[in-house]
């Protein structure tokens, strides 16, 4: 019931964040690194659920008519697992990678699909994308340490414990 808590308040927390920020006219990506993180600690059951249900208040509550930001949090979730599979995942220096690539997983994908792919809104996307993926990179890792610190404070699973886990159900 605890697990269920903590990633049912994020969630709002950092979609409400996100949403306000947006109608604001500054696109931050608050949610992906989020779903990443969780598809990593507590597996893809969970990381699938939260990508899901978010990903469609998120396009719900923009006025999006396809639900494209779900499937591309699906991928966030494949992108999650695979980095727990590679060796030396749980540095926090090599947390710099994903979050420079989630941007281009999550943001880039349905904005292009959303504006069309015409020539001005394709440089708008992929510099849009470029700089958040900047951004991303340098802060993904406090935001890990940020959601880890939560989480012990909880007593639930963290990010540097889940490669740990994962060869002990092994």
């Amino acid at each position: 019931m605890t697990r269920f808590s903590y990633l049912f308040l994020i969630s709002f927390l950092l979609l409400f964040t996100e949403l306000l920020m947006e109608s604001m006219g500054l696109r931050l990506m608050l949610f992906a690194p989020f779903v990443f993180y969780v598809s990593y600690v507590f597996g893809t059951p969970a990381g699938c659920i939260t990508a899901v249900t978010g990903g469609m208040v998120e396009d719900f509550c923009f006025g999006y008519t396809n639900p494209w930001s779900v499937l591309f949090l699906l991928a966030v979730v494949l992108f999650g697992r695979l980095w727990l599979l590679r060796m030396g995942s749980d540095s926090l220096n090599l947390l710099m990678i994903p979050g420079a690539v989630l941007p281009f997983l999550s943001q880039l994908p349905p904005t292009l699909i959303r504006t069309g792919f015409a020539p001005d809104a394709l440089i708008d996307a992929v510099s849009n994308a470029i700089v958040a993926s900047l951004f991303s990179a340098f802060l993904f890792p406090l935001a890990i340490l940020l959601l880890d610190w939560l989480a012990s404070l909880l007593s639930l699973e963290l990010y540097s414990d889940a490669r740990e886990r994962m060869r002990n159900r092994i």
